[in-house]
């Protein structure tokens, strides 16, 4: 375990450029999280209670395509398991910049829970 700077060797750190990044900061809503990336940017998936609740998917729609432009509630992704079926919204407008096609070919990694691989799209909010 690393020995706990004080406050001002983390004060001198900062000065000389060797900061932390920042932890990205993430939101739930409506069984979907958010993820800031940049200004305006956000990265959107299911967060780990909807997938609990929703149980083993087993197929997924993306009713959405890069560019396109969205209003908050719209469908971003359908999917369907051994509970139900389930359509998950967009929280914001704006407009779709990237789009995980991996889900609709595998949609079993969305069963993992890792972030890093169930997100469903990049949205640039207007």
């Amino acid at each position: 375990m690393a020995a706990q700077q004080s406050f001002w060797q983390r004060l001198i750190n900062w000065f000389r450029g060797n900061k932390a990044p920042a932890a990205p900061e993430i939101t739930v809503k409506d069984g979907v999280w958010l993820e800031q990336r940049d200004q305006g940017h956000y990265r959107l998936g299911l967060s780990s209670d909807a997938l609990e609740q929703i149980g083993d998917i087993s197929f997924a729609d993306l009713p959405i395509l890069s560019e396109d432009v969205l209003a908050a509630g719209d469908d971003i992704l359908e999917v369907e398991s051994d509970k139900a079926v389930e359509n998950f919204k967009t929280p914001y407008a704006g407009t779709v910049v990237k789009v995980n096609e991996d889900l609709v070919s595998d949609p079993a990694k969305i069963n993992k829970n890792k972030q890093a691989d169930n997100w469903v799209l990049d949205l640039q909010v207007v």
